[in-house]
């Protein structure tokens, strides 16, 4: 299968599957939201996303894996890939550029950081599809995580940075605060490893999610 009909069939895709899963959430919903909405911000959506995807030509399908990973982002995980679009290109187009070379075939959307920019560079930062940075620390992990979770992921994610931010406040303001004090302890907060792209104070929340947690075991794919 050629590249061009590769795009062409992501954008063809991805402008009819939306629609019809959000027209699906409406139908569920006895309404909640509207059929005629639901149609169009599914089709804006699909068609924006497809174009992206498609022209860096992020899905290979030619083989079944990039079918998969298509069909997977525009249903199951489609809040997640909702969610990195928007927010993911709002964010990042301020640090980096698309990159097809890192997008092809690669089941996501990259971009690279331009000179002169940490983020990307030593902080990466993967958004359900959209990415910064491309590929090295653990980003293809969490990627995966966004599809294995579907529409639990971020509110799971959510949760895990309320949680991981609470502890750290209460331990910080009263037991390790009093260690510190005494001179038990350097830092009155939990310290992330070395080894953790967030160093210091909110460094340990980061690091201490879950998601984090799992994709840090998984070594540097």
């Amino acid at each position: 299968m050629s590249k061009g009909l590769q795009s062409f069939l992501t954008v063809l895709v991805s402008l009819g599957v939306p629609p019809l899963v959000l027209l699906g959430v409406s139908l569920a919903s006895g309404g909640a939201l509207a059929p005629g909405v639901a149609l169009i911000a599914g089709g804006v959506f699909g068609l924006g996303y497809g174009l992206e995807a498609g022209l860096l030509r992020s899905y290979d399908l030619s083989t079944g894996v990039g079918w998969v990973g298509l069909i997977v982002d525009l249903t199951w995980s489609l809040p997640n890939t909702v969610f990195g679009f928007l927010i993911g290109n709002l964010t990042y187009v301020w640090f980096g550029n698309l990159s097809r070379s890192n997008s092809d075939g690669q089941g996501w959307i990259v971009f690279m950081p331009r000179p002169g920019s940490s983020f990307g560079r030593t902080v990466l930062q993967t958004l359900g599809t959209v990415n910064i940075g491309g590929a090295g620390q653990h980003e293809k992990m969490h990627l995966l995580q966004a599809r294995i979770f579907g529409p639990l992921y971020l509110p799971f994610v959510g949760a895990s940075y309320v949680i991981t931010f609470t502890l750290q406040v209460l331990w910080t303001i009263t037991l390790g605060g009093l260690l510190k004090l005494i001179g038990v302890r350097q830092k009155a907060y939990f310290r992330p490893p070395a080894h953790s792209a967030v160093g210091g104070f909110f460094g340990w929340i980061y690091y201490a999610t879950p998601i984090e947690l799992w994709a840090y075991a998984t070594g540097n794919p």
